[in-house]
């Protein structure tokens, strides 16, 4: 390998889906959340997870119903983490 080659590589940035919207955004931009029985917590670093966009946490008219059906939670605590989350984002 040149020693231009090495200057000129692009550094990978990871691509998640949004569970709302369904848009591929960077991983950094997104809120990463978990499922323990029923329950929506932030994710604790052990098991599977999802991601949730800014825009999503903002705008959760149509969000909760959806993502709540899909994975069956509980709708309390998936509006209790998005509240915490909007607090966040606003901060």
């Amino acid at each position: 390998m040149k020693k231009f080659d090495i200057i000129t590589m692009k550094k990978h940035i990871p691509i998640r889906m949004c569970i709302g919207c369904r848009e591929k955004i960077a991983q950094k931009e997104l809120s990463r959340l978990q499922k323990n029985n029923k329950e929506v917590t932030l994710y604790s670093g052990i098991g599977r997870s999802f991601y949730i966009c800014n825009n999503c946490i903002a705008s959760n008219k149509h969000l909760v119903k959806r993502v709540c059906g899909i994975m069956k939670l509980n709708e309390e605590s998936f509006l209790r983490v998005l509240k915490e989350l909007k607090d966040n984002v606003k901060n």
